[in-house]
């Protein structure tokens, strides 16, 4: 016999980002708990997640390449189902969602889960191709307010909407990120005091504009004499591969900067480096950060817009650095590096981005 209890999960793919790792570890949860979970995706082109998705959860594939394509195939989903609830990880889904409730009286409560800094996403659709400056990014300030609920990754993000949207302070809340499932099962069952840290700093993210792995390549190269033995890894793929690569040359460190690639099991990158370091312009709610702390990994990152400073405690599980401060990271990882031993078991900082704790929000959320 079915739950009566149903969700709909929304994102555009499983490519390996980090809003579709924390869509699956929520779907997974829910099902879990008893629920009947959708996974809706657009495709599931240069899925890299698929495998993470638990068989407790039906998976949906509108077989779309855009959002502007996926209306008919949604629409047809939404009727079919009786789709009651809806959870979306995306802004330009959650629109067309929005859209299609405006023009066909749909009875769904659509709740959003914001992705990014908002102003700042907006400010970066401007800047982009016709159709994201022209008519996503328009159509996101016109339609975005008008879901019955926004999920924030942090206090730092729903501030910013609020400034953008001040009729959402009522209908907006916090539920920070969870560590992902496999990362925080893995973690439950290792004893850290048996693993050996390795002579390398990690940077993971996409190779693109706003992860700025510039100032991590040169932060590491101002600290490369002092560090002889020390190595950067930096684990993912993006347009400006090539561009990173020459920076390395130009600061004379090619030789000690290892570019690895997309990697889909990330655990052992983690486990083993000294420190994971965040550089970038802005972020939502670093998924990285939780999950090196999750693999006992100190962190240092940039006191970005986002919600950078509600991870970092500095001393305790890594260090914050001033914003775009070349010198205070190459002194921050400095200090790191020198006082290693001093960074014990600090867990526990990330014990609120536990599955369980975060689930609780969800559900509570739901059943509102």
């Amino acid at each position: 016999m079915k739950s009566e209890k149903k969700i709909t999960l929304m994102i555009s793919s499983l490519t390996g980002g980090g809003a579709e790792g924390v869509c699956i570890t929520i779907a997974n949860s829910f099902a879990n708990n008893g629920w009947h979970v959708d996974l809706v995706v657009l495709n599931l082109k240069n899925e890299a997640y698929l495998g993470r998705v638990s068989n407790k959860v039906n998976l949906v594939v509108l077989n779309v390449d855009r959002t502007i394509y996926s209306f008919l195939n949604l629409l047809k989903y939404l009727y079919k189902y009786h789709v009651k609830t809806i959870i979306v990880f995306n802004h330009e889904l959650t629109v067309a969602l929005v859209i299609l409730r405006l023009l066909f009286r749909l009875k769904i409560k659509i709740i959003a889960r914001n992705i990014s800094v908002l102003s700042f996403k907006i400010a970066q659709f401007k800047f982009q191709n016709f159709w994201n400056s022209n008519i996503v990014r328009p159509s996101i300030k016109l339609f975005y307010h008008k879901t019955d609920h926004v999920i924030n990754q942090c206090h730092s993000m729903r501030k910013d909407l609020i400034s953008i949207y001040p009729k959402l302070q009522q209908n907006s809340s916090v539920i920070f990120n969870p560590i992902s499932t496999h990362i925080e099962e893995y973690s439950n069952t290792i004893d850290f005091t048996k693993v050996e840290k390795k002579n390398y700093l990690l940077c993971v993210g996409r190779l693109e504009k706003v992860k700025a792995f510039h100032y991590a390549i040169e932060g590491f190269s101002k600290i490369s004499k002092k560090f002889p033995d020390m190595r950067l890894k930096i684990v993912g793929h993006g347009s400006l591969a090539e561009e990173l690569k020459e920076k390395t040359i130009d600061l004379d460190v090619e030789s000690k900067v290892d570019f690895e690639g997309f990697q889909k099991n990330i655990i052992p990158y983690y486990l083993h480096a000294k420190a994971t370091v965040l550089t970038s312009l802005y972020e939502g709610y670093p998924n990285v950060l939780i999950e090196s702390i999750a693999m006992n990994t100190p962190v240092v990152a940039f006191n970005c817009p986002g919600g950078t400073n509600e991870i970092v405690q500095d001393g305790y599980n890594g260090y914050l650095v001033n914003y775009k401060d070349i010198d205070d990271l190459k002194n921050k990882l400095s200090a790191l590096l020198q006082n290693y031993n001093s960074f014990k078991d600090f867990r526990g900082s990330i014990k609120k981005n536990q599955i369980n704790n975060v689930f609780k929000h969800y559900e509570k959320l739901i059943n509102l």
